[in-house]
């Protein structure tokens, strides 16, 4: 390990980039010799391959700053999760799962076979062991994960501007009677509220920790260090949207490998609310992780308009312009924000 040590401490940005990519793509590759076309069992693996936290524990372990693995509180952490993410991925082996609602009405249940069992144990124990870690970390910014006491106002920041935006452009599609994709299901009420709560439950336990605990709470504050906030958004936002390449190519995506290009320019977009929340809430892990699940959330709640995209980058410009993002943060400012998020 002493090899790693010095690599990571030469060269820290590089060396988180290699073990978020490589890990991630290591798992996500092998999908199709797992879960053949199975989309369901395919996500049950994909589960386990979220290396950006991965190579955020391992740094930090590195640097000092890591969690004692084994701890009474470590185990208390990870069988609790543990038992959560299971019985979640042991539901999908009895319903099935499907990226949209109405993709779900003809979802098959997946069964419960060797390779079903071990995919969803393997998973469960990787996002339980990182959930673990996180929570009982001695870095500040992993172990912000537990930090609930933050103010209202991010809170709302946090759980309802994917659906602001949303919700102002399916007004002004109706006033223009432009056109509305709606959200189309044959499901149950209470079908769809398990897909949904299942969702969201998967999204911030497993999708939303997974990748935020590194791309926020690691690699966004080290670029912060030498860059501004706007630099560091668009490097993180470069590496955040190709990470997500196995999953065009094995099938996860519906949409073809090109739109690899279109899904990293939305991620240094995203990336630019991303960054005013983690900073303006003085770099809350929790913000970050409550933000990307409802962005991954609410289109399935709400009804696609073209427009929102106006509002969407009215919010992304204005943030840019009020924080002088473009400015490079200086300690006194971040301090700041720390002292403004707890008010």
């Amino acid at each position: 390990m002493e090899w790693l040590k010095s690599v990571s401490t030469r060269y820290p940005i590089l060396t988180f980039i290699f073990i978020s990519i490589s890990f991630t793509w290591a798992v996500w590759f092998s999908v199709p010799f797992i879960a053949g076309d199975n989309w369901a069992l395919g996500r049950i693996v994909v589960g386990a391959g979220f290396g950006p936290a991965i190579a955020a524990i391992v740094l930090n372990h590195l640097s000092g700053t890591g969690t004692q693995i084994g701890t009474k509180n470590w185990w208390l952490c990870f069988v609790v999760f543990f038992a959560i993410l299971l019985g979640l991925y042991f539901s999908i082996l009895v319903t099935g799962d499907a990226i949209s609602a109405e993709s779900f009405s003809n979802a098959k249940p997946v069964g419960f076979s060797v390779t079903s069992i071990l995919a969803s144990i393997i998973s469960a124990s990787v996002g339980s062991f990182i959930i673990a870690c996180l929570l009982c970390s001695r870095s500040i910014a992993l172990n912000s994960l537990n930090k609930w006491r933050i103010s209202y106002k991010w809170w709302l920041v946090a759980l309802f501007l994917p659906a602001l935006w949303m919700t102002l452009g399916l007004l002004v599609a109706q006033q223009q009677d432009a056109t509305i994709t709606p959200i189309s299901h044959s499901l149950e009420q209470s079908t769809w509220l398990l897909f949904i709560a299942r969702s969201i439950l998967l999204t911030f336990l497993v999708v939303a920790i997974g990748e935020e605990s590194g791309w926020r709470a690691w690699m966004l504050p080290k670029l912060q260090e030498r860059f501004s906030p706007l630099l560091s958004t668009v490097f993180v936002g470069i590496v955040w949207g190709v990470w997500h390449l196995p999953l065009f190519l094995i099938g996860q995506y519906d949409d073809p490998p090109e739109m690899i290009f279109a899904k990293t320019g939305a991620c240094i977009m995203l990336g630019v609310i991303f960054t005013w929340l983690y900073n303006r809430s003085g770099g809350s892990l929790l913000m970050a992780v409550a933000l990307h699940t409802t962005m991954n959330n609410t289109p399935k709640i709400l009804p696609f308009s073209e427009q929102m995209g106006i509002f969407l980058l009215l919010a992304v410009i204005s943030m840019i312009v009020v924080d002088r993002m473009w400015r490079t943060n200086k300690s006194d400012e971040l301090a700041q924000h720390v002292n403004r998020a707890l008010n």
